[in-house]
């Protein structure tokens, strides 16, 4: 048996291990794009900020590949899958065959529409090889502008704020940060929490040129001001990255959608991770679920039933989780959608940036924002992924010394 793994982030590695777990005797292929062993890209920030060295960022041991019996084909782009011939194509012309694929790609950083975007200087936070560009003119840099308000671009923003010398300004196009995951008020928090650490706040405002001589000097914005900008990072989100695949063979939507069992719509195919589109156990529809334990725990979904130990993924939510400051903000489910017949509970400590909001339909949570605290996030995230009737216990889901038995 020969199971080709595409991509080695947290869905790939963890199907490599769960394959073992099941066939010690398989021949096991991980290609991947970029030269790279495995590392972790929710890190990559802090080797900018300097809070962590070039090498922490690896989440596997140099001898991972030889420890788990895997042939690593690194540096090089898929282009092609072949499902027919049952043959993994390569940008340098090579084929590779298979008896069991998974697809675990991730995503690809989204692109904005901006003139002046191919300048030097202006790079996406989704590589280390971005990274290694960024720290060759990190000594240089005295005005570095993120773009983009969610997770990665405050990372960024954040990291950058603890360079002396570099003046760093944050670029929302919406009303507040985290747009898609928080409400205003608990947006509020963080962004206090960026301007206290020196960073420049502009919501509601847009890029629409980069000018530079070859390399970019500054920053029009939509309302005509200009901002001077020698480092642009972009943080606007991922999409999958699935360009190489064959929509007409390989069923897709968002992303790649696969069933209960990370299979796709062909057979001996599966998919994981920021890639795949599985069930939604809040909508009850399909979704793309772009978080680290996500894709691990699709990962290894993917790879026992690859190996023929047929186990159910129930499916996933939303999730994220920062650390500002010292302030940790952890998102799940859907926190934004207030319906009739919803319940809303929130407590709030502004002064201690604490800030909760659970959102409950139907007697079970379907979102909860926890900023300041991480008391119970376990719980309630549990609570919230098996669909738990919490109607009777309500009031004490945000109290310190609750204890959840599920």
């Amino acid at each position: 048996m020969r199971y080709v793994i595409i991509g080695n982030g947290p869905a790939g590695v963890s199907a490599i291990e769960a394959i073992r777990k099941v066939d010690m005797e398989g021949e096991i292929v991980n290609i991947n794009g970029e030269p790279y062993r495995p590392y972790s890209k929710p890190l990559l920030p802090f080797i900018i900020g300097g809070t962590i060295k070039y090498e922490d960022v690896f989440f596997r041991p140099p001898d991972f590949y030889d420890t788990y019996g895997v042939k690593p084909i690194l540096g090089e782009p898929v282009i092609e899958i072949d499902v027919d011939r049952k043959l993994v194509v390569l940008a340098s012309g090579r084929r590779v065959a298979y008896d069991k694929l998974l697809i675990a790609t991730g995503g690809k950083p989204r692109e904005p529409k901006i003139k002046g975007l191919d300048l030097e200087g202006i790079y996406y936070l989704t590589s280390l090889v971005y990274v290694e560009k960024i720290m060759k003119i990190l000594p240089r840099v005295k005005h570095a502008l993120i773009l983009g308000g969610g997770p990665l671009g405050l990372k960024a923003a954040l990291s950058l704020a603890h360079h002396s010398g570099i003046e760093v300004s944050v670029l929302v196009s919406s009303p507040h940060v985290m747009s898609q995951v928080l409400d205003a008020e608990s947006a509020s928090l963080l962004e206090r929490k960026l301007v206290e650490s020196g960073v420049k706040l502009m919501t509601r405002t847009s890029v629409v040129e980069f000018r530079g001589n070859g390399f970019v000097k500054k920053a029009i914005l939509d309302n005509g001001d200009e901002l001077p900008a020698d480092l642009v990072i972009i943080g606007k989100g991922v999409t999958p990255a699935l360009d190489f695949i064959d929509r007409r063979k390989i069923r897709a939507n968002v992303g790649i959608i696969v069933d209960g069992y990370m299979q796709t719509s062909v057979p001996d195919v599966y998919a994981a991770g920021d890639v795949a589109e599985s069930y939604d156990i809040l909508t009850g529809g399909s979704n793309t679920v772009a978080v680290w334990p996500r894709a691990s725990e699709q990962g290894h979904y993917a790879g026992l039933n690859m190996a023929g130990f047929r186990k159910e993924y129930i499916g996933a939510h939303r999730m994220n989780s920062l650390d500002f400051e010292g302030v940790s903000c952890i998102v799940m489910g859907d926190v934004k959608t207030v319906k009739e017949g919803y319940k809303v509970i929130v407590e709030r400590d502004i002064k201690r940036n604490i800030y909760q909001r659970i959102i409950l339909e139907n007697g079970r949570i379907r979102g909860a924002a926890i900023i300041g605290r991480t008391v119970n996030v376990g719980g309630l995230n549990r609570l919230l992924r098996r669909r738990i009737d919490v109607e009777n216990i309500k009031s004490s889901l945000l109290e310190d010394k609750a204890t959840f038995i599920y």
